[in-house]
Order: C-alpha cells, then sequence, then structure tokens
C-alpha cells in the first residue's frame, strides 16, 4: 500500500516514486558505490533504490521523539540510533519545525514562571519563561532568554493575547510591571501545578538538571528538544 511506503523499501520492488508516489520513473544511472538511481518524470527528484542508512528508517522520527522525552542526551541518541550526530540534529530542528503551536482559548487561568540552565557553561546562565493552564497542566507557550523583562514580557503577552482571566506567579517585580493588577495574583501555593512542572523538566531533561556536567551547545536546538518534549 501507498500509505506504508518509506525510503527503505526498494524502489525496483514498488515501482512508485517515494516522494509524490508516482508510478512514472525510469532509472537514471549509478552511484559510486554502484547502487541504481531513479528519476521521477512526475516531480523531476532523483533517488537511490535502497537506503542502507539508519536516518531512512521508517520508525526513526518516532525513536528520536521517544528518546527526547526519556532525557537521552543528543550524543547517547546518536549512538543509540546508529546515526551521526549532525543528522540526529538536523532530524530534531525539521521534527521540531513541523510541530504547529497549542491553540490558546480565552477565559482560562495560567501559572508563570521561570527556570534556570546554562548554554555551553556555568557562566552563561540562560532562563526558561513559560506559562501553564491552571486546570490542565499543558505549557502554553514558554521562551528562553535572559532573566529580564523582555523575557517574561514575551510569554506574558501571549496569555495576555488570549484574554486570561488569572495569572498566578511568585513575587519577582518585573511581573508587577507587565501584568495588569486586576488579574495578576501571587497566592501562596496557587504555583504549586508550575514548580512540579519545573521538577519534571529538570528529571526528564538532563540538560536541565540543576548539578550535572551536561550543558546545551546551543539555544536554537534546546528550543527545539522543548517543542517535542511539551507538544509532540
Amino acid at each position: 500500500m501507498i500509505e506504508d511506503h518509506n525510503r527503505c523499501i526498494k524502489v525496483s520492488d514498488t515501482g512508485i516514486c517515494p516522494f509524490c508516489y508516482s508510478g512514472k520513473i525510469i532509472k537514471n544511472g549509478t552511484t559510486k558505490t554502484r547502487k541504481q538511481q531513479y528519476f521521477c518524470k512526475n516531480c523531476n527528484r532523483r533517488f537511490l533504490n535502497y537506503y542502507s542508512y539508519n536516518a531512512y528508517r521508517k520508525e526513526i522520527n518516532f525513536q528520536i521523539v521517544q528518546f527526547i522525552k526519556e532525557g537521552l542526551g543528543i550524543r547517547s541518541t546518536a549512538r543509540i540510533l546508529k546515526i551521526s550526530v549532525t543528522t540526529l540534529l538536523k532530524r530534531i530542528l525539521e521534527i521540531a519545525g513541523k510541530i504547529k503551536l497549542p491553540v490558546l482559548s480565552s477565559g482560562k487561568t495560567y501559572e508563570l514562571d521561570e527556570m534556570r540552565f546554562f548554554i555551553r557553561k556555568k557562566s552563561n546562565p540562560m532562563w526558561l519563561a513559560y506559562a501553564i493552564d491552571k486546570k490542565t497542566k499543558t505549557v502554553a507557550t514558554f521562551y528562553l532568554g535572559r532573566r529580564n523583562s523582555r523575557t517574561l514580557n514575551t510569554v506574558v503577552k501571549t496569555i495576555l493575547n488570549a484574554k486570561a482571566i488569572q495569572i498566578f506567579t511568585d513575587k519577582l517585580k518585573n511581573y508587577q510591571y507587565l501584568i495588569p493588577k486586576e488579574i495578576h495574583k501571587t497566592k501562596r501555593y496557587e504555583t504549586n501545578g508550575i514548580e512540579r512542572k519545573n521538577l519534571s523538566i529538570r528529571t526528564h531533561l538532563r540538560r536541565f538538571s540543576r548539578k550535572t556536567i551536561c550543558f546545551g551547545k546551543s539555544t536554537t536546538v534546546t528550543t527545539a528538544i522543548l517543542k517535542i518534549y511539551f507538544w509532540s
């Protein structure tokens, strides 16, 4: 069946293009390793008869998502899947790029907090600012940056645009100037949900652990990993 077709199946067996599923394919020479190449007259793309590299396996993207959620690092995941680190990073960015941001409903209550982590070294701290729905505990939005009003305001604006009815935070002074007083609450125990979420993130994603030698090397990759962890 076309739905089960993937780039690890021999094109010579199926007779269809792995990109557009057209049957208008012809042989188009061989590679240096004498693998047969094909050309599709419908989409004008070239491809091999069979890809032996593990990164082309049908289930590879699903495994990458599962390993990220279980807290495996980049190199650990690459070793287990037997693919290169460079290929893995490209796949992570590709998977994250296809994830759609959640649609926020109006009239919700949110908890907002920030969490420190490091990029490359401990002398370069960064902050994860994010908000969760107080009822469902799902992450509504997040942003990586320094611990300043600009970073916090990026998250605050998103939930204010969703017409939040209440926003619970800690007593950080920046929030007083960013959130309207009538919906801003700093009551004790009202941020327990997001504090527990902080613990889960630090437990599941090694780069966010407090005492560790594991650091993220790029905010771009860290953002992609968080998108996968939160919304995939």
